[in-house]
C-alpha cells in the first residue's frame, strides 16, 4: 500500500471512529460492547443439553415459533425438535456426525447447537473425542441445512467469525453461577448470498465480529 492510500485510509478510519463516539458518548466501541448483563441459568444435563432453562429464553432471541422445527446439533438431552448426535444412546431422531447431517441444502428455519467445548472434554465426559466438532465445522453445517434467512445459535467459549453467508445478529453472555465459565451465545442469519465453504474474514472488528 502506497504512504497516500494508507493515509486517506487512515483519515477514514478516525473519522468513523470519531463518528461512533458521536454516536454513542460515553460507551465505548458501539459495536463490542454492552451493557447488557450476563443471563444466568441452571446447572447442565451431565449427559449434554443446554442449561436448565435456557431453551425457552433462547428461542426468544431467535424468533422461534414452532420449537418442534428447530433442529438440534450435538443435542444430547434434548428431547424437543429435529435432534441429532453422533451419540445413539441418546436417541436422537438422527444419528449423525453433525459436520456431515444426512438432510437436504436449505431445509429447515432454525438451528441451534451446544457441542462439546474441547476434544479433552468431550473424550473424558462423552467418549466422542475422536469425532470433536470444531465451531467453525458447525456453522459450516448449519449455513448448509438453513433457508436463506433461517437463524443458527450456538452455545460455545468463543463468538465465531461464521463462514458466509452467515451474518451476526447478536451475542450474549451466558453462565450457570458462580465457578463456572461465561460462554457466548452467539446467533446469525443465513443472507441470500454467498457459499457456505468460503469462510468471512471481510470485516474484523465489524458486525461479524469474533475470534476463530
Amino acid at each position: 500500500m502506497s504512504a497516500s492510500v494508507s493515509a486517506i485510509v487512515s483519515d477514514r478510519r478516525r473519522s468513523a471512529a470519531r463518528r461512533r463516539l458521536r454516536e454513542h458518548p460515553g460507551g465505548g466501541h458501539p459495536v463490542l460492547f454492552s451493557f447488557d448483563p450476563v443471563v444466568e441459568f441452571g446447572r447442565m444435563s451431565d449427559s449434554g443439553g443446554y442449561p436448565k432453562g435456557f431453551l425457552k429464553w433462547a428461542y426468544k432471541t431467535m424468533g422461534v415459533t414452532h420449537p418442534s422445527e428447530v433442529l438440534h446439533m450435538c443435542s444430547g438431552s434434548v428431547r424437543v425438535g429435529i435432534t441429532v448426535d453422533i451419540r445413539p444412546e441418546m436417541r436422537p431422531r438422527i444419528v449423525a456426525d453433525c459436520r456431515s447431517i444426512p438432510l437436504p441444502d436449505s431445509c429447515v428455519d432454525w438451528i441451534m447447537a451446544d457441542p462439546p467445548y474441547s476434544k479433552d472434554y468431550a473424550e473424558s465426559l462423552y467418549g466422542t473425542g475422536k469425532d470433536f466438532p470444531g465451531p467453525v465445522q458447525i456453522a459450516r453445517e448449519a449455513a448448509r441445512l438453513l433457508k436463506p434467512g433461517g437463524l443458527f445459535g450456538i452455545l460455545c467459549f468463543q463468538v465465531l467469525r461464521a463462514p458466509r453467508p452467515l451474518k451476526t445478529v447478536g451475542v450474549w453472555g451466558v453462565t450457570t453461577g458462580a465457578g463456572y465459565n461465561i460462554r457466548a451465545w452467539s446467533v446469525y442469519r443465513k443472507g441470500e448470498t454467498g457459499h457456505p465453504n468460503q469462510t468471512n474474514l471481510d470485516t474484523p472488528g465489524g458486525k461479524e465480529r469474533g475470534a476463530t
